[in-house]
């Protein structure tokens, strides 16, 4: 097969960019013919992965997890083949797939040996969008409340990255955040919350390796959904270092669910326009319907990868 790398190199603050030549060196040693690409915006990455998906290409997301999730959603609606160099910030698609994210350009092997597995997808309706309307397609977490505050700062800085860049926005947003009111409908099941944020997970972390749905299984076709209740300040910073181990789905205050399909709305009016983030970027304002989306991907991942192999032309469930 013939591939097309689409490079973001804004990607990692900067990482990717600075890996370009190694990345292009990488693609004329392949075994592979692959063509590298480097779009101008986003928008023209996804005419770049419709146009090579359409001449029968495989495509490589060079990135991190927002371009990873957006060339996904591409690849789901034309069914092409994906594969990815995790070289962003947090990568933490690649994370639960067995990648080794600290030696992004090794992922050139794992394309070679062309594994070939049928992987979940998050879909997102948010800022006033219907499932009528295209989706915000999502591989990793989406969120509302007080991570995506955070997020929308991280966002900003340019001179952090992965781990560190989130824990810094997370205790500068403490200071000044307080929890929310929601309505979570999970399968047809609504709940009226107050909380300091809503996590929902297609796989199991963000931030770099923050295991916020630690339980998230790629192959289920479902979300997971925590909530962190409102505690104090104090008890929420102490139960904010068990997220990197999974563990803070074990306290009181953690409530967790597993369904198709999540509906977030605030209960706090429009005082409060909060944002959902998804894979890392603003997806729109609440309220928001989420749904998982089950083999929606088709990919090429390592061989320890927790999902089961297909053939290459397998269908998507239905």
């Amino acid at each position: 097969m013939q591939w097309t790398a689409i490079v973001n190199p804004a990607a990692g603050r900067g990482r990717t960019r600075d890996l370009l030549r190694e990345l292009h060196a990488a693609c004329a040693a392949s075994a592979l013919e692959i063509e590298l690409q480097v779009p101008t915006s986003a928008e023209h990455g996804r005419t770049l992965a419709e146009q090579a998906f359409a001449a029968g290409r495989g495509v490589i997301a060079c990135g991190g997890d927002g371009t990873v999730g957006e060339l996904a959603g591409v690849a789901a609606e034309a069914d092409g083949l994906l594969a990815l160099v995790p070289s962003g910030s947090g990568n933490d698609f690649a994370r639960h797939l067995g990648f080794d994210v600290a030696n992004p350009l090794d992922a050139f092997a794992v394309l070679e040996a062309g594994r070939i597995a049928r992987v979940d997808l998050g879909r997102a309706w948010a800022g006033g969008r219907t499932p009528a309307d295209p989706p915000t397609w999502f591989c990793t977490v989406a969120s509302t409340g007080f991570d995506a505050a955070a997020n929308e700062w991280a966002n900003s800085v340019r001179r952090l990255r992965g781990t560190t860049l989130y824990v810094v926005a997370m205790l500068r947003t403490l200071a000044t955040y307080t929890p929310r009111r929601f309505r979570l409908t999970v399968d047809g099941e609504a709940h009226e919350i107050e909380a300091w944020l809503v996590a929902v997970g297609n796989s199991r972390s963000y931030g770099g390796g923050m295991r916020v749905t630690p339980h998230a299984a790629l192959d289920d076709g479902l979300l997971d959904v925590i909530v962190v209740g409102p505690v104090s300040r104090a008890k929420f910073l102490r139960t904010f270092p068990l997220v990197f181990k999974g563990e803070h789905v074990e306290r009181d205050e953690v409530l967790t669910w597993r369904g198709q399909v999540v509906e977030i709305e605030s209960l706090d009016g429009a005082a409060h326009d909060l944002q959902l983030y998804a894979s890392g970027d603003s997806a729109g304002a609440l309220p928001a319907r989420l749904e998982g989306a089950a083999g929606a991907l088709r990919m090429v991942v390592p061989a320890t990868a927790p999902v089961p192999t297909v053939a290459i032309d397998e269908p998507a469930p239905t």
